[in-house]
């Protein structure tokens, strides 16, 4: 006999949440540590949570469930639709199962313990990204390039062997494959992205080829180089994600000697949030061993938010803690009340929103003086450059995120064809940065998200327009953002205390009072700086 709809959600939930709360302190417990005893219980802990969302039967009442919705009340209805795109998700067989948490337990391993050789001499990634950000040596800078790509070697195989293995429960449900599906289940229309990436890469292309430019110009310069021989190691970092540094206003020594966390914890007391016993349970620092990356982790949906970080004194490492803060407010914040499957940001894209909007700040005007105390004398040249950096950076960031996701929609179409050469077509193509001549090599699987985060980076250009968005509706209605407790009072309760009660589209527009719309990204990204 078929168990009713308030039943079926509430069986699932009290067999869901212990299996995601034990991947989850697994997964954290293999970050942190990198022991192969900690992999191995992480892909335990996956495979049973993929057993238990793969079963036949739990997906077709979903289902079932699911079409009967509009009768139901919007929170069970709600429900039901999370459940079914979470069982849609987890269609396969237990070979596949097997294969899936085997490959992804493997390339971990290699990621988290993953140290390049310069001279036979191993050095981490903050090393290495040290060295590529400051170093004016050619030489120097070229060796710590080709030494962050190391781990491609060891790492493309395996990618390789994860998207023949994800695109097979894709084609048994009828997708096209593994990039289809994700986009489908995570609610997002794949015909209306690559239109909007269309769009961006259009609105952004003579910005961004100005602003290309006159780094070009700064980095051959610095470099003691000709223009036509800068190749990727003269950026600044392994995959120009981010501004290099151009000899005007030296980011970094502005955080020298400031505690990252002293100053987060400012920044979220000024908007009347608290972020103290979240850093308190979190891991901040470098240390052999552990993942080198960083992320925000929400171990049961009850309040044991955790990020992970390797602390440095410099720019992008304030921006990154400021931004996992801004995915852990999120889950602080949302209504406690909810049911555990709407205890959830509305969609990633939303909350990397925030984490953006949050990571941001560390370049915002206001916060320069006010919580980084930068002195009076330097606040106005600081401002200016900062408010070019910014817009540089998303200029930048947005053409990188297209160079993957354009990469990963290839890459799952076709895992055989020469994916070395079409990722710089893509890098020459979105970022205009030549490719090394007689360099054939898997420089793409040194990026980590292709492995272990697959399909994911679309989220972080959805995400600059959402925190444009709402940056721009928070600057109308509370006057601005850094030091007002009215910001954040808006952003708890229009943003983070509804969960995931409404889709994301939904949600955007409830928050802001209009749909997504790109045209704030394009202002803000585009514009001509204000001279001040």
């Amino acid at each position: 006999m078929q168990i009713d709809r308030d039943q079926f959600i509430r069986q699932t939930v009290e067999e869901a949440a212990p299996l995601e709360k034990a991947y989850s302190l697994a997964e954290w417990e293999a970050a942190v540590s990198g022991t192969e005893q900690a992999n191995r219980r992480t892909q335990e802990a996956q495979a049973a949570m993929l057993r238990f969302w793969s079963d036949p039967a739990r997906y077709e009442l979903a289902v079932g469930y699911d079409r009967e919705s509009e009768d139901t009340d919007p929170v069970s209805a709600r429900q039901i639709r999370l459940l079914r795109l979470g069982a849609a998700k987890a269609q396969q067989d237990e070979e596949t199962i097997q294969a899936l948490t085997q490959l992804e337990a493997q390339v971990r391993d290699r990621y988290y313990n993953f140290r390049g050789k310069v001279d036979g001499a191993e050095l981490s990634n903050n090393e290495l990204d040290m060295i590529l950000a400051n170093s004016h040596d050619p030489l120097e800078v070229k060796a710590a390039w080709e030494a962050s790509k190391q781990i491609g070697l060891e790492a493309a195989e395996l990618i390789r062997q994860l998207a023949r293995v994800r695109n097979i429960p894709a084609r048994s449900q009828g997708y096209r494959d593994h990039f289809e599906r994700a986009l489908a289940l995570d609610e997002i229309d794949e015909k209306a992205l690559v239109s909007l990436f269309s769009e961006l890469e259009s609105s952004s292309r003579r910005p961004y080829a100005a602003l290309k430019a006159e780094i070009d110009r700064q980095r051959a310069s610095l470099f003691g180089v000709r223009l036509e021989d800068l190749r990727p190691w003269h950026y600044g970092d392994p995959f120009f994600q981010y501004v290099p540094k151009t000899g005007g206003v030296d980011m970094d020594a502005l955080f020298a000697g400031k505690d990252p966390t002293v100053l987060a914890k400012a920044t979220y007391d000024g908007l009347g949030m608290e972020v103290r016993d979240i850093l308190a349970r979190s891991d901040l620092y470098p240390r052999p061993g552990k993942n080198q990356h960083a992320f925000c982790i929400d171990i049961d949906r009850q309040g044991d938010v955790r990020t992970l970080n390797n602390l440095v004194e410099n720019l992008r490492w304030n921006n990154t803690l400021h931004h996992e803060l801004g995915h852990a407010v999120y889950y602080m914040y949302i209504d406690a009340e909810l049911p555990w499957l709407l205890r959830s940001p509305s969609h990633t894209l939303t909350t990397e929103g925030i984490a953006q909007l949050m990571g941001s700040l560390v370049e915002d005007r206001e916060w320069l003086t006010l919580i980084a105390d930068v002195p009076r004398a330097e606040a106005s040249r600081v401002s200016q450059a900062a408010a070019e950096h910014r817009r540089a950076e998303n200029l930048i960031f947005i053409r990188w995120c297209m160079v993957m996701a354009h990469f990963e929609r290839a890459l799952y179409a076709d895992p055989e064809q020469d994916l070395d050469n079409l990722w710089w077509d893509l890098v020459e193509r979105f970022q205009n940065v030549r490719r090394p001549e007689g360099h054939n090599a898997p420089d793409w699987a040194a990026k980590y998200h292709l492995a272990l985060a697959p399909v994911y980076y679309h989220n972080y250009a959805l995400g600059l327009l959402v925190t444009e968005q709402f940056e721009a509706h928070l600057r109308r209605e509370a006057g601005g953002f850094v030091g007002r407790a009215s910001a954040g009072d808006w952003l708890k309760e229009r943003v983070f205390f509804p969960g995931a009660r409404e889709v994301w589209t939904e949600h955007i527009a409830s928050a802001t009072g209009e749909p997504l719309n790109p045209r704030y990204f394009v202002e803000a990204s585009t514009a001509t700086p204000d001279p001040g």
